[in-house]
């Protein structure tokens, strides 16, 4: 393989690399939000999802 080909393909993993670790922060940063979402969230939530299961079975009145 020619000096310039190593090069090459040395250049394109290094970019290969640094796409799967912009990747990786972006769904670690993904998964902190949804799970500090749902912890400010989950009481409210719940008790939505509550009423909205007696008013569909008529079970909460």
């Amino acid at each position: 393989m020619s000096k310039v080909a190593k090069m090459q393909l040395a250049k394109f993993r290094k970019q290969e690399g640094a796409s799967l670790i912009e990747y990786a922060v972006i769904a670690a940063l993904v998964v902190a939000l949804a799970v500090a979402g749902f912890a400010t969230l989950g009481d409210g939530l719940g008790t939505a999802f509550d009423n909205i299961v007696n008013a569909l079975t008529g079970a909460g009145g």
